[in-house]
């Protein structure tokens, strides 16, 4: 029965896709759109059966989905306290602790507000996990509709380059696909990055637009607090240098010293204020996370410049280049090894065949991707002491430093090349 189920909605789904404005007029060949809203399903599917039947149960996918029948069960039985139990601590603490990892109510808002959502789709799939996943996607597969739709307007003349970096990087579209955090995130950095862009372009920031944004940031906010940040200097520098129309890397890099600058200071002069102290411990947490067969070694942070500062290279490489080719810690990453390895081979590639002369070039938005990223890779390497977690937290900000490298990239140029070397 969940099968037949599972077709239906799927059919429904797909008719229903087409039918949407802002999807139907993205740009895309109607069969193209299905094939990639097929290929994102599929991805769900993947997910769900590998971390079932490889990890077993107890993982983060199926966990969300067995708490959301729960809810569900709830909302059957007490209406009332599904609707307020979200907003309600049990804890002694009450509603401190925002930034804690461990008992907290923050910390169990994140996972919470994915289970709520997961526990309305049990009205039509009884708790089915590829249902559930389907109808998940459905809602997901807009944030790479979206992305889509910004980078075409970059590059309008690279529609299948924007195709790949936009739907098809294998990491995102893995990662983003399972019923958990990651794809709710990649959804919502989607809507933000593109109000913004919108609204800068226009010159005008619509009440919809507006609230979107606001909506946006402040669920980011709530789901994983490091992204939020992240996304304050590089929007305010993305701002300041469209508005101003001066030279986007000069003006992202004020900023980024004047953040710098409150960063480490902000501490001496407000006393209840230490930025550090949280990054700090969260370190701390994620190193005393049980090991897996994927774990590495981070080098202690302290509250000082000199030790961020050296442990910067640390961090990229650990986001940059690891896990390496060779590193096989487990069979389960060589696909990813493969994949970065095609990153990296693809950033050698554009230093020597790069389009100097394309739209989009000296976009305000390119800096505030490359940097916006930048930030995130940095406080991940950070923190974060484990491949497996670093290769999933990555891939949903791959899309927005890889896209810009498949566009500007001179296809024609390298193919000429390599068919004279083969002549």
């Amino acid at each position: 029965m969940n099968y037949l189920l599972f077709v239906v909605y799927l059919i429904i789904l797909s008719w229903l896709l087409l039918r949407v404005p802002f999807i139907k007029n993205a740009g895309i060949n109607h069969k193209v759109l299905l094939g990639l809203f097929l290929f994102k399903i599929l991805a769900g599917i993947a997910i769900g059966w590998i971390t079932i039947h490889i990890y077993g149960t107890g993982n983060d996918y199926w966990d969300v989905n067995d708490e959301a029948w729960k809810e569900y069960q709830l909302l059957i039985t007490d209406p009332g306290k599904y609707v307020v139990n979200i907003f309600t601590s049990d804890y002694q603490d009450g509603y401190a602790g925002i930034f804690n990892s461990f008992n907290s109510y923050w910390n169990d808002l994140k996972n919470n507000i994915i289970i709520k959502l997961v526990s309305l789709f049990n009205i039509f799939s009884r708790g089915d996990y590829y249902i559930n996943s389907l109808f998940f996607n459905f809602l997901i597969f807009f944030g790479h509709v979206i992305l889509y739709r910004l980078f075409i307007k970059l590059y309008p003349s690279k529609k299948l380059p924007v195709i790949i970096g936009c739907f098809l990087l294998p990491s995102t579209i893995y990662f983003s696909s399972g019923i958990h955090k990651d794809g709710v995130i990649f959804l919502l950095l989607s809507i933000l990055i593109y109000c913004v862009y919108q609204s800068l372009v226009k010159n005008h920031f619509s009440k919809k637009r507006f609230m979107l944004i606001i909506f946006s940031l402040l669920l980011l906010f709530l789901i994983r607090h490091f992204i939020f940040i992240a996304l304050l200097p590089a929007l305010v520098a993305w701002v300041i240098s469209t508005k101003t129309k001066g030279h986007p890397l000069l003006i992202f890099t004020a900023v980024y010293v004047v953040t710098g600058l409150i960063l480490f200071n902000i501490g001496s002069i407000v006393n209840n204020v230490k930025p550090l102290d949280i990054i700090i411990k969260k370190q701390t947490e994620y190193v005393n996370l049980a090991h897996s067969d994927t774990q590495i070694e981070l080098t202690s942070l302290q509250p000082t410049f000199k030790s961020f500062a050296s442990n910067a290279p640390e961090a990229y490489n650990h986001l940059l280049l690891r896990p390496y080719l060779w590193e096989l810690p487990v069979r389960s990453l060589l696909p990813l090894n493969i994949e970065l390895f095609m990153y990296q081979l693809l950033f050698l590639l554009f230093l020597f065949f790069r389009q100097k002369d394309i739209s989009g070039s000296n976009q305000p938005f390119i800096y505030f991707a490359f940097f916006f990223a930048g930030t995130i890779f940095l406080l991940i390497g950070y923190i974060v002491p484990n491949l497996g977690s670093i290769v999933r937290y990555r891939s949903l900000y791959l899309p927005l430093i890889i896209t810009p490298l498949l566009c500007k990239l001179d296809w024609k140029n390298l193919i000429k090349i390599i068919r004279n070397k083969n002549i």
